[in-house]
């Protein structure tokens, strides 16, 4: 058990550093087709944390404190069933950011536009997130 605890603090301390600087990083990557491959292959994965994280921040009264985030969890469904939702944004942004990443690089076929584009196409999911979230509150 301490070593399964052990190993997912070390992928949760590579991982949460790399998936919170990766959308700035993302600018300067799409430059070189070095660098926009990692960001096509690792960016939906960034994308999919920061979509997980606005989904569950911004449904929440969580500036309300502690008691209006359990009054509001229990009138959603209890901890189970938010959680099920934050983790349904989750995949769903992972799986939506490799298919505008595929389309991008399908339908933009010189590698400079599509490369500018890049950053746009991965984090689109996270756009889509913001403007649900606005449009349903």
């Amino acid at each position: 058990m301490l070593k399964w605890l052990l190993k997912s603090l070390l992928v949760l301390a590579v991982f949460v550093p790399f998936a919170t600087a990766l959308p700035v990083a993302a600018l300067w990557l799409c430059r070189t087709p070095n660098g926009a491959q990692l960001l096509f292959w690792l960016g939906p994965w960034s994308c999919c944390f920061w979509v997980l994280i606005y989904s569950t921040l911004s449904t929440a009264p969580w500036r309300q404190g502690a008691d209006a985030v359990r009054e509001w969890r229990e009138a959603h469904g209890g901890l189970l069933i938010t959680s099920m939702w934050a983790t349904a944004w989750m995949f769903a942004a992972l799986f939506f950011s490799y298919l505008a990443e595929f389309l991008l690089v399908f339908l933009a076929r010189s590698g400079s536009f599509g490369r500018m584009w890049l950053p746009a196409a991965t984090y689109s999911p996270l756009a889509f997130c913001w403007v649900w979230r606005h449009c349903r509150t």
